[in-house]
This record gives C-alpha cells, structure tokens and sequence, in this order.
C-alpha cells in the first residue's frame, strides 16, 4: 500500500528534529497534507527525494483494461496481466501494486484507473507498466503522463506499436463518439442522431 509518514516518523526516517520537518512544511519545502484530525501526513515520495533516490523505478505498478466482460471472458485482461508480470519480472522488478478495468477506454470514471490515480500521491512504485498506450486510455495519455510524473512516477509502455487486436473495442469508441457528439448537435433522442450514428454503422460493418 501506499505510504506515508507523521512528523515524527518522517524525522526519524531521515535522522533530523521533528521541528525541522515542521519548519520545510511551513516553508513549503516539502509536500504534505492534513488527515481529518489536522495531523500532517508525509508522502514516501518526499522522503526519495530527500535522501536522493526519487526514481524507484524498479518497483513497479501493472495497469490493464479491456473494453467488455466478453473481453475478459476470453483470457484478455489476464494475458494483459501475466505479460505485464513477465515483463517487470524479466528486469528483476518488483510488483507493488495491480490495477484493472472493464471499461471503455473513453470512460474517464473507471474504478482501476481512479485508484491508480490515487494512489500515486503517496506511492511505493516509481513506474507503471502498461501494454498499450490505449489500455491506460483512450486519448489524454499525455495528460496523464505528466501527471503521473509530478508524483514521480513515469510510465513504461511495453509495446510500442498499435494495439492491432482491438478493432471491435475501436468500432464501439467511434460509436460511442459520434452518438454523444451527435447527441450535442440534434439532441440525444433526435431522429438526426439515430440516423448519423446508424449510417456510421452501416459504413464500419460494410468495410469489414
């Protein structure tokens, strides 16, 4: 789990006062926040930085998504999985943490992916693994990278190419695209709508 340290514990951590620790949060030299009882909480990733190993990059999170339970019926999100495993342990990696999700990856609410988010505040990892760039999502990967990376975590996609296996998930992301901009434009239960995304339709299974 994710970790973080009280005053104290973070002044030991590092051999300096407690009153020390308090003056770099008063000064903002360090990040922190407060738990409900106003205590200071001290995220594991200052305590990298200041002893001088920020990157734990060899301890590592594994992220995987598919877009249906079809999907994961299928053994999809294991083979995700056991071949983000291989990979971090071919590179003697550590697996701290493992998150997943059935779901779209237009959906910006995934329950995994959340998590992931969360968790990076006061991670144990310097590194998520991922197949694809689109099993973490769909668009904004880089918005999300540099997010990831003001909590220095970075993420390690393992295959570089196009995820050529996806073209049903592909289908139903352009749909839901085009139904909700359609939805926007004419009302989502306008005839213009039903009519655009059935053509849409139409074109995609006649190309197939």
């Amino acid at each position: 789990m994710p970790r973080s340290y009280s005053v104290g514990e973070f002044a030991d951590e590092l051999g300096v006062h407690t009153q020390t620790v308090k003056n770099w949060c008063r000064e903002e030299k360090i990040d922190y926040t407060r738990t409900p009882g106003g205590h200071r909480r001290i995220p594991h990733r200052e305590l990298l930085r200041l002893s001088g190993d920020t990157q734990q990059t060899d301890k590592v999170a594994i992220y995987g998504r598919v877009s249906g339970h079809a999907q994961k019926q299928d053994g999809d999100l294991d083979r995700q999985l056991e071949s983000l495993t291989k990979y971090a342990h071919d590179r003697g990696w550590s697996i701290e943490n493992t998150y997943s999700d059935v779901g779209s990856g237009l959906n910006e609410n995934r329950r995994g992916l959340n998590n992931l988010l969360d968790d990076a505040n006061n991670a144990d990892y310097g590194r998520v693994l991922v197949t694809y760039q689109d099993r973490l999502t769909r668009f904004g990967f880089s918005y999300l990278e540099r997010l990831l990376n003001q909590y220095g975590v970075e993420i390690t996609v393992i295959n570089e190419e196009t995820d050529k296996t996806a073209h049903e998930e592909l289908v139903d992301d352009l749909l839901q695209l085009v139904a909700s901009f359609a939805g926007k434009l004419y009302g989502m239960r306008s005839s213009k709508r039903n009519q655009l995304v059935e053509t849409v339709q139409t074109a995609v299974d006649t190309d197939e």
